[in-house]
């Protein structure tokens, strides 16, 4: 029988249905395998790739839904025009010391400001410049005012005298007289200050107040300087110029009270009591003392024969 050279080539030829040839029903021998064949192959109807390890979850999460009703969330610090804490929520602003002659250039528009503007927010804007130096600058400047027009008023009044209608008038006694008006100005001025400001001082600590008495000191003699030397000046305008001393002196109440309220931080009610307080207590013991002398007197006549 004879050899026929196509003889078992059959097998792996295209569509012949053999192993390992183009074409052939089974798999290539050595090819990869797809180790996720009819597994969640597009349009095969198996379940999604990698489905057993879940749908990947965003690692930080969706914000929580906030309330937009809610207050907001708390400020560090402490707002401005909020740290006063005695009633008008104003904090006195603190001022780097001056120049003697700035600060003493100001002094007018300070006066003009606390009188025409009485409040205790007022003040509180003005007590950041106290200075022991400017407390003792008004305090001489009042003293000499005071005593040039206290020597100008007893020279008009001795004008009309009857030393000088006598011809007795004698030119020492004026120079005796201005001497020693100016020594006792000089002393008796700042005696009464600091005992005025240190009664109400300690009062003012014993209702909780938080002031120092430099700055009440300060804030004391913007208003009595102005007014006690308006005071002066209307002394020489008979009868009128008492009522509106009077007047003038009412008013400095006032505006002690607000001083005090902004000094220390105090309630309306505290601080006309540490103004008060003095004022009464004085008025009983001028009062009693009065009284004394009334009563020693009319004894006195009663024994007379």
């Amino acid at each position: 029988m004879a050899w026929d050279p196509t003889q078992g080539q059959g097998q792996g030829q295209p569509g012949n249905g053999g192993q390992g040839q183009p074409g052939s029903d089974g798999p290539e021998p050595g090819a990869p395998q797809n180790p996720y064949q009819g597994q969640g192959q597009p349009g095969s109807g198996g379940p999604e790739p990698y489905s057993g390890y879940g749908t990947p979850q965003n690692p930080y999460g969706a914000p929580p839904p906030q309330n937009p009703y809610a207050s907001p969330p708390p400020q560090y610090g402490t707002p401005p025009n909020q740290q006063g804490g005695y009633g008008y929520g104003y904090a006195p602003p603190q001022q780097a010391p001056r120049p003697i002659g700035q600060a003493i250039q100001e002094l007018p528009s300070q006066y003009i400001k606390v009188l025409t503007k009485p409040s205790a927010q007022t003040f509180a804007e003005e007590v950041g410049k106290a200075d022991w130096g400017m407390v003792w600058v008004q305090l001489i400047g009042l003293a000499i005012i005071g005593t040039i027009l206290g020597l100008i008023r007893a020279a008009i009044g001795y004008a009309g005298s009857s030393f000088v209608t006598n011809r007795t008038f004698n030119p020492g006694a004026i120079f005796a007289l201005s001497v020693s008006g100016s020594t006792f100005s000089f002393i008796s001025v700042p005696l009464a200050f600091f005992i005025l400001v240190g009664i109400q001082y300690l009062l003012a600590k014993a209702f909780q107040g938080q002031g120092r008495f430099l700055t009440q000191g300060y804030a004391t003699l913007l208003f009595q300087v102005p007014i006690y030397i308006a005071s002066y000046i209307l002394g020489f305008i008979p009868i009128l110029g008492g009522l509106a001393g009077l007047a003038l002196l009412i008013y400095s109440w006032v505006l002690n009270v607000f001083a005090i309220m902004a000094v220390h931080r105090l309630s309306g009610g505290k601080a006309s009591a540490v103004v008060f307080i003095p004022i009464v207590v004085v008025a009983l013991l001028l009062f009693l003392c009065i009284f004394a002398i009334a009563a020693i007197l009319i004894a006195a006549n009663r024994t007379t024969p």
